[in-house]
């Protein structure tokens, strides 16, 4: 007798943390190992584990004012693939849509673009989908990964519309 598998129950508590908790997630972000210390971060804990990190930093734009991107967002990788990154992600981006912020993020992430695409939660930005000029990482499988999915996701949270 065979019965579907069904994914645990997962309910996420996040917490601003410092900068200092990303010595344990720098080695599995995609891209790069920096980060920028003057952001905002937090951890991402399932139960008493730590699964995951978030930081975002202002926006610097001459137009837009009390904005916020996202700056990088890790999930360890034994907790890959169980939805909790876009969790986090849209966790943190409703935090500054509550504080009255505006919230961007730019990905080369497939799962995290291609999430965003289909969610009422976003909206693609103009430059959503556009080549990426900067794909520059620090190790060889990356920029293998990197060869094969040279272009970024651009997106606006909105939030629930609804609500």
């Amino acid at each position: 007798l065979h019965r579907p598998t069904r994914r645990p129950e997962i309910k996420l508590d996040i917490i601003p943390c410092g900068v200092e908790a990303w010595s344990m997630f720098k080695d599995h972000h995609y891209l790069t190992e920096d980060i920028n210390a003057s952001g905002k971060h937090w951890l991402c804990w399932w139960g008493d584990v730590v699964v995951g990190f978030a930081s975002a930093i202002p926006f610097p734009s001459g137009t837009l004012k009390n904005a916020f991107r996202g700056h990088r967002t890790v999930v360890l990788p034994d907790f890959q693939g169980l939805g909790i990154g876009v969790r986090l992600s849209d966790a943190i981006a409703q935090m500054h849509l509550d504080e009255g912020k505006r919230y961007f993020s730019k990905t080369a992430h497939p799962r995290m673009g291609k999430y965003r695409n289909e969610s009422e939660l976003w909206k693609p930005t103009s430059k959503n989908m556009r080549e990426r000029h900067n794909c520059v990482t620090e190790n060889l499988q990356d920029r293998m990964w990197l060869a094969r999915n040279c272009f970024s996701y651009s997106h606006e949270y909105i939030g629930d519309l609804d609500d």
